[in-house]
């Protein structure tokens, strides 16, 4: 055989390999996004019931921490002061946050900032209404009475606030792609 010959013989031969090679590049590629789209269904299969479970809690302590629907269940007229109603206001939303603060992980961060702003904030107004209307001097039922009207008076309500961020976060999670 002549030289010309193995030389073609060789480009054939070489051709016909890094053809083959690029087959199985382009199939071991296929495979791999084909892996990594099943473990990312896993995943959402298995991350998207604790995320919406994580939301659905959030929405229930706004909803229940809430003062107009926290302060009816803790029944001020039932305290004979004020002091002691204080007291359990901040035992029953410090309980309730720390209850769900293990969900905080799958809530995403802003849902969570949110949810700790509220808190605090609603604690920022006891304090203020503290400090106008101490609890010694004032009785359970006037100094609801002043805490709500200084809640009524901010300018937005930290409650509901972040309860948008809630269902943003939510339209987010249930969006088709």
């Amino acid at each position: 055989m002549s030289e010309a010959n193995w030389a073609s013989l060789l480009i054939v031969a070489l051709s016909g390999m890094i053809s083959a090679g690029a087959v199985l590049i382009f199939f071991w590629k296929r495979e791999h996004a084909e892996r990594r789209r099943l473990m990312y269904q896993q995943l959402l299969q298995t991350l998207l019931p604790l995320r919406l479970q994580a939301l659905e809690r959030a929405a229930l302590f706004l909803e229940r921490n809430e003062p107009d629907s926290l302060l009816p269940r803790l029944a001020p007229h039932t305290f004979a002061r004020t002091s002691d109603l204080i007291q359990a206001l901040y035992q029953v939303v410090q309980e309730e946050y720390l209850h769900n603060a293990a969900q905080q992980i799958y809530m995403g961060p802003q849902v969570w900032m949110a949810l700790r702003s509220a808190k605090n904030n609603l604690f920022q107004i006891v304090q203020s209404t503290l400090s106008e209307y101490p609890a010694a001097q004032t009785p359970p039922l006037l100094w609801v009475e002043k805490f709500k009207e200084k809640w009524r008076g901010q300018p937005q309500d930290p409650f509901q606030l972040a309860m948008a961020y809630l269902h943003r976060e939510m339209q987010r999670l249930t969006e088709i792609s």
